[in-house]
């Protein structure tokens, strides 16, 4: 079973993915006060980081330092460079992840630009990588796409079963 990681922007928006995740099988957490003791604990047990907006940006940042299987990027914000050192750091250690990816973005949102969807695409190590062009910006892709866009993270989320996987630490062969 495959805990996720829900990081969400405030706005509640990813709660409405935890119902459908259950189904698939999947154990959903919104996030914990102790985010990276739960990371650290979860990760040997395969983890996925599913982020929103700025949830996004957390969801990097834990993949970068510990071991998850999947990572979706719901509306990263991470170009234009913006004065937030937690944008810059995000996006200088993109090259840290090693996660399946699959990133999420609106077509014309000022806030997030089709190039940050490139860059992370560019600078994450991953398996399988996919991007989603859904909706105007990021609010109407949540009233209006929220259906396929729902769809677009079970699809993406679902085992294959024949997956080549780098080995686990405990794992023996």
């Amino acid at each position: 079973m495959q805990t996720c990681l829900l990081l969400g922007d405030g706005g509640g928006r990813l709660d409405g993915l935890a119902p459908a995740l259950s189904c698939l099988g999947c154990a959903c957490e919104r996030a914990p006060r102790d985010v990276e003791s739960f990371c650290a604990r979860e990760a040997e047990r395969g983890l996925a980081l599913i982020g929103a907006a700025e949830g996004s940006l957390r969801a990097l940042l834990l993949a970068e330092r510990y071991p998850v299987e999947a990572l979706v990027l719901v509306g990263c914000p991470l170009r234009p460079r913006g004065r937030s050192p937690l944008r810059r750091r995000a996006e200088h250690n993109l090259f840290c992840v090693v996660a399946d990816l699959l990133v999420i973005q609106p077509l014309c949102d000022a806030q997030m630009l089709p190039r940050g969807a490139d860059v992370l695409l560019r600078g994450v190590n991953s398996r399988r990588r996919k991007r989603l062009d859904l909706g105007r910006d990021f609010a109407d892709m949540w009233i209006n796409c929220k259906q396929p866009l729902i769809e677009a993270i079970l699809d993406f989320l679902q085992p294959e079963n024949d997956a080549k996987r780098l080995a686990r630490p405990r794992e023996t062969w």
